[in-house]
């Protein structure tokens, strides 16, 4: 079964056809141990079924093997086959694909040549992704409420409302009868955290990214439900036509009744970024605004709002979906990504270098796994103190 299954994956991996969940479950079964034997043989099939266009030339596929196996790295005899190196997509991505499981190896698949042996990356200083969510919530009376330490069950319980933490790490307020003073929690969750996710008053879910926060109502009352936001958040709101959700980052407000985006408005970016998943909603900044449909994004930069309407989703969402999207990406935007997750900074001694990316890393990974995949672009990255040098 599962055989058949990773069979049926890898091809549609070769044709660009995996869905969301798809690519999820293809990550999960290549690092499943029970299929360690027939992976390669499943692989090498379906590579002598493509076309030679999907081959790169001998001259960048030569370069790939060297670089991954000059490592100084325990060595390891895993089958690969020779030749050409396999198409692109598994050829220079094979070091993200395979820097997914925690033994890290880098396979290079060719034609009509034996088996040879292939490097596995050592490690020397590690720092592991997030293994839980270190995120907080900020009372109006000043206490605070760290998420990773606290049991689930009821967390505060004021009169009408009651904050709870379920069993799968979720944050809940529960309204109940009766009316009550509004007061004002925020919800923090810091560099080096995993995505926390709650559900306020109204029903509406808000997942934070790491070092991003969100400054909400208890409940929330009147004409319109509005909160602010620092770093990056996804929403999806809870339809109430008589009452519109409004999402304030400084001067952008975003405008919506019930509908699903993603806001990006870290300070160090450039510019604020929201991407419309589902419904419609409105962008204003001073003077200007802008109304987006489905798969826009408004981009704020200095009052001003322009909308692109050819967006990967797929990029844009991938730090919910628990990935780094690399596709298209520059060095610098994707380095913001990294230091937030692992919490570390990173320093450039001779300016950022131009590289542009592909494939996707799972966030699951330790740093140093992330660092290894970089290499094969020519980027040279290293871990010193708890910093990111690149050269």
């Amino acid at each position: 079964m599962k055989e058949q299954r990773f069979k049926e994956l890898f091809h549609k991996y070769l044709h660009e056809n995996l869905t969301r969940d798809d690519e999820r479950e293809f990550y999960q079964l290549w690092l499943d141990p029970s299929l360690e034997n027939s992976r390669a043989q499943i692989i090498d099939q379906l590579y002598d079924g493509l076309s030679d266009d999907k081959d790169m030339a001998e001259e960048k596929a030569d370069l790939i093997f060297r670089t991954i196996t000059e490592k100084q790295a325990t060595v390891l005899r895993l089958p690969v086959s020779s030749g050409r190196v396999i198409w692109r997509r598994v050829a220079v991505a094979s070091a993200i694909l395979l820097g997914l499981g925690l033994s890290a190896y880098f396979l290079v698949f060719r034609k009509n040549e034996q088996p040879q042996e292939i490097a596995q990356i050592s490690r020397q200083s590690e720092i592991a992704a997030p293994e839980m969510n270190r995120a907080m919530i900020t009372l109006d009376n000043g206490q605070k409420i760290y998420l990773d330490s606290v049991l689930n069950g009821s967390l505060d319980r004021q009169e009408g409302v009651e904050l709870v933490k379920l069993a799968d790490g979720r944050i809940a307020y529960e309204r109940g009868s009766g009316s009550i003073e509004v007061r004002h929690h925020t919800l923090f969750n810091p560099r080096g955290s995993r995505v926390v996710d709650m559900t306020m008053t109204d029903g509406s879910r808000v997942w934070l990214n790491a070092g991003s926060s969100i400054t909400y109502p208890v409940p929330f009352t009147g004409n319109e439900r509005k909160v602010s936001i620092e770093g990056e958040a996804y929403f999806e709101v809870a339809s109430d036509a008589r009452r519109p959700f409004i999402v304030s980052k400084g001067e952008t407000m975003i405008r919506v009744l019930g509908t699903h985006f993603n806001i990006n408005a870290y300070d160090d970016e450039a510019d604020i970024r929201i991407t419309l998943l589902e419904g419609s909603v409105q962008v204003a900044d001073r003077q200007q605004a802008s109304r987006i449909k489905p798969g826009e994004q408004a981009i704020v930069k200095q009052g001003e709002i322009t909308v692109a309407d050819k967006v990967d989703l797929e990029q844009v969402m991938a730090w919910k979906d628990g990935f780094f999207r690399m596709k298209g990406i520059d060095l610098a935007s994707l380095m913001r990504q990294i230091s937030r997750w692992y919490d570390v900074e990173v320093v450039y001694k001779n300016g950022v270098p131009k590289a542009r990316f592909g494939g996707v890393i799972t966030r699951d990974v330790n740093l140093s796994d992330v660092l290894k995949a970089l290499e094969q672009y020519g980027i040279s990255p290293k871990l010193e103190a708890g910093k990111i040098i690149i050269q």
